[in-house]
């Protein structure tokens, strides 16, 4: 056969195919528009006309027929029937297309879409919506410019309500952002890279000339497998992995997102009902944010990304799990400074209900996770290697540009709260392990610390600034400052921990209230300087604390405490009891300054 004096099927014979062939081919939804191809033919037009135009002399043949072409031949007939059914053969864009006589407007696509010269529509026979970018033109060969292809692939769940589209392997190059749009799943096989060679981002869920309110962005998206390589070195300005605004029902699972510049892996700006599982952050590029995080989490607010209404809609219910974040070994690149976290925030806007569990952050240059403003949430399981700071619970100051409104009006301090720090492991680090931030307008609150292993501090095991804590079943080793500090708090617990090897003082509280030290023990507290730390050290102003059950040991040829215990005199209404303290202290193993110490097991009426 010929279109237009060019063979309708190649000279290949195995490409006129059998019927039993095509119906394999079409699978289930393919068999159903065959058998609706049985039916007269519409337009009363036979196969020889519709193939060679009106004047031609060929046999009229009833029933479907079935012709293998190429995407050029298709395109350039004429006429069609509708019980013609075509294959196109072309590589890696195979697949069965019939003519839409009711479609005149529709445009040529390429992958589900074909419009004949003569304005004739052919449409793809696809099953279970989904679509596969190589249909589109896509060549995965990491020197043609895929973008248009990928985005029509895109554009699919936007003409067809919701699609999966398929990504093979390959590289993709990029010239120009991605929009994804809502109730789309982007399924890319695991040696699948986006490559940006353009100065914005890889992929994001608006455009700039969208404005959604509150969730009603495009919602309903999974986004699995494949590498989004946003190629710092060679494209400097600032960009992020993803930017995702005004959504909810997010997940991405299995994704690595690779050499960032400056910006975010991940930016969500007010969405909720997200699940990050699986997925890799390696590699970033930046000139002075030292602070970026990974996964960003933000409120729509003025500062964040365009295309997006700025109606302070917070981020609330994200899950990170069983994610790595670290180098990616590309010279000129570091591992991300923050795996988790945000730095800015809204009046009244929380990040709620936020768990960050079983993720490995290696190498981290500012802190691992930043809960800044976080309330309701957890943060367990992870193991945090080499880092500068482990996990800063943190809050916006009364002067900070997150505790003032649109109007310019600041905002009583909001603080950090109800947060779980458990079981977590931090292996190194050149600051703290965990720092509870706090300020005389408001502190952190309600934070439990368990169950963790922290080993090699630079700084602090723990500093709090906080109220309504608990530290509790920790084991910590070598600490280059105090193992625990805490300083300006009221009603915290620091109870059964295990501190070993600090170079300052074990524990230190100050000017702080209601604190209650019970069952830690302390061995080899003070190691910068023979005889001038304590085991534990109470000082400052307040009160009301409680020293009960610790035991305070140094090790044979360790450098020795100043006092096992001391505590000043500026420190009322303390209770100590059984306490073991011999530790062979230089100025002796207790110094109690405070007054009038309650120092007996009966109870205070």
């Amino acid at each position: 056969m010929k279109v237009n004096n060019q063979p309708l099927e190649p000279e290949h014979k195995e490409l006129t195919l059998s019927r039993r062939k095509l119906l394999a081919a079409l699978g289930s939804a393919g068999a159903v528009a065959l058998l609706g191809g049985y039916r007269a033919n519409a337009m009363g037009t036979s196969v020889s006309e519709a193939v060679y135009g009106e004047d031609a002399a060929a046999p009229h043949v009833q029933g479907p027929v079935f012709l293998a072409a190429t995407i050029a031949q298709l395109r350039s007939l004429k006429h069609s029937v509708l019980t013609n059914l075509y294959y196109i053969t072309d590589h890696q864009q195979e697949g069965m297309f019939v003519y839409d006589p009711a479609d005149t407007y529709s445009p040529d696509n390429t992958g589900t879409v074909l419009v004949s010269a003569a304005g004739l529509r052919f449409k793809r026979i696809i099953e279970n919506n989904t679509v596969n970018i190589k249909w589109y033109g896509a060549k995965g060969d990491g020197e043609a410019d895929d973008s248009a292809a990928f985005q029509a692939a895109l554009d699919e769940a936007v003409q067809r309500g919701r699609a999966t589209v398929l990504v093979p392997a390959g590289i993709y190059r990029m010239t120009q952002e991605l929009y994804i749009f809502r109730h789309t799943h982007l399924k890319m096989d695991a040696d699948a890279v986006l490559l940006r060679t353009h100065n914005d981002n890889l992929i994001r869920n608006y455009r700039a000339s969208d404005v959604f309110y509150g969730y009603e962005g495009n919602s309903h998206i999974t986004i699995e497998g494949g590498t989004l390589d946003s190629n710092a070195v060679q494209y400097t300005r600032v960009c992020n992995g993803m930017a995702l605004a005004h959504a909810e029902h997010i997940t991405l699972r299995g994704v690595t997102i690779k050499d960032t510049q400056s910006g975010h892996g991940i930016e969500m700006t007010g969405v909720r009902h997200v699940m990050i599982d699986q997925c890799r952050f390696v590699g970033f590029m930046f000139t002075s944010q030292n602070y970026s995080e990974a996964i960003q989490l933000e409120p729509a607010i003025k500062a964040g990304f365009i295309g997006q209404a700025a109606d302070h809609t917070p981020t609330h219910h994200v899950t990170v799990q069983n994610c790595f974040f670290g180098a990616s070994g590309t010279p000129g690149t570091v591992s991300w400074p923050c795996g988790v976290g945000a730095h800015g925030a809204y009046p009244g806007a929380y990040f709620d209900h936020i768990i960050v569990r079983d993720n490995v952050m290696e190498g981290s240059t500012y802190w691992a996770i930043r809960p800044f403003k976080w309330q309701n949430a957890v943060i367990s399981g992870n193991h945090m290697k080499k880092v500068n700071g482990g996990i800063f619970v943190s809050t916006p100051s009364a002067t900070s540009a997150s505790s003032r409104d649109d109007n310019g009006v600041y905002h009583p301090v909001q603080p950090a709260s109800s947060i779980v720090i458990e079981g977590n492991i931090l292996d190194q680090a050149t600051n703290s392990g965990i720092y509870v931030e706090g300020f005389p307008e408001g502190s952190g609150n309600k934070v439990v610390i368990a169950n963790n292993v922290f080993k090699q501090m630079a700084a602090q095991f723990i500093s709090l600034k906080c109220q309504d804590t608990i530290v509790t079943g920790n084991v910590f080793e070598g600490a280059g400052k105090n193992g625990i500090t805490a300083a300006d708090c009221s009603r915290i617990q620091i109870t059964g921990n295990l501190l070993y090897n600090t170079a300052g003082h074990g524990i230190q509280v100050t000017n702080s209230s209601q604190v209650t030290i019970e069952s830690n023990m302390i061995t080899n507290a003070g190691q910068s300087a023979e005889g001038s730390f304590d085991g534990i050290f109470l000082t400052g102003k307040g009160g009301d604390h409680r020293v009960i059950g610790n035991t305070i040991r140094t090790e044979t040829g360790a450098r020795k405490l100043r006092h096992g215990l001391q505590v000043s005199e500026s420190v009322a209404n303390l209770t100590r009891l059984q306490n073991d303290l011999r530790c062979a202290a230089l100025s002796g193993n207790l110094n109690d300054s405070s007054p009038n110490p309650i120092t007996t097991p009966e109870d205070q009426v």
